[in-house]
């Protein structure tokens, strides 16, 4: 095992869990996503708004929302890690540790991405989700956002409906219907941006839906 030299800074962990509550986010996570993951986040997420008593109707808006989201990181994130680099990273990090490697028990895709669920001051509560994209995809997707932008909870599931009868579209990983019902779910309460990284290969997509 490696010796740590550095004094651990705690009052740095200490400002960054005072940010969160600065910013009204009662429950995040940043990192790497697969299915299993997403899983055991929304359990520990239903939990919570269980011992709230958090209103059902919202409750159940925030979990879909918050599941879609996680999905379309899962499924679209271009931060990733296939299963033989991470085999190579597990081998290296065993053999510099002097300890038997734990292989990975799931073949897939980790792909990284950033969720943070709260509550505004005026009781608003938010679901964001955020990773990274190819910059060539941003008109693509802000297309589809601005697309569905202002309508109606009623038009969204009409809308939904179609897509579905449809089929996903080309490139799609899922049923082609995320951001309408993400958009949905949030009764049409929801805002995004995109913020361009320095490289200029890669945009940093954020979005966020209200309840």
């Amino acid at each position: 095992m490696n010796t740590v030299t550095e004094k651990f800074d705690g009052a740095a962990f200490l400002a960054l869990r005072q940010h969160l509550q600065s910013r009204g986010i009662v429950f995040s996570y940043s990192g790497y996503l697969n299915e299993n993951i997403l899983t055991g986040i929304g359990n520990a997420l239903q939990s919570k708004m269980a011992i709230e008593h958090t209103d059902q109707k919202v409750s159940r808006g925030i979990f879909s929302a918050f599941v879609e989201q996680v999905q379309n990181v899962i499924r679209y994130s271009e931060e990733k890690i296939g299963p033989e680099e991470r085999m190579q990273q597990e081998l290296a990090a065993a053999r510099a540790e002097g300890r038997e490697a734990d292989i990975p028990l799931d073949e897939g895709e980790l792909r990284y991405g950033t969720v943070a669920i709260g509550e505004k001051a005026d009781g608003t509560r938010f679901v964001t989700c955020a990773n990274l994209i190819k910059t060539e995809n941003v008109p693509r997707i802000s297309q589809s956002l601005e697309s569905i932008r202002g309508l109606t909870r009623k038009e969204l599931t009409h809308l939904m409906r179609e897509h579905l009868k449809q089929g996903p579209p080309e490139g799609s990983k899922g049923a082609g219907v995320g951001f309408i019902s993400i958009a949905r779910e949030a009764n049409g309460n929801w805002q995004y941006d995109m913020v361009p990284m320095p490289d200029g290969q890669f945009t940093f997509f954020c979005l966020e839906a209200y309840f």
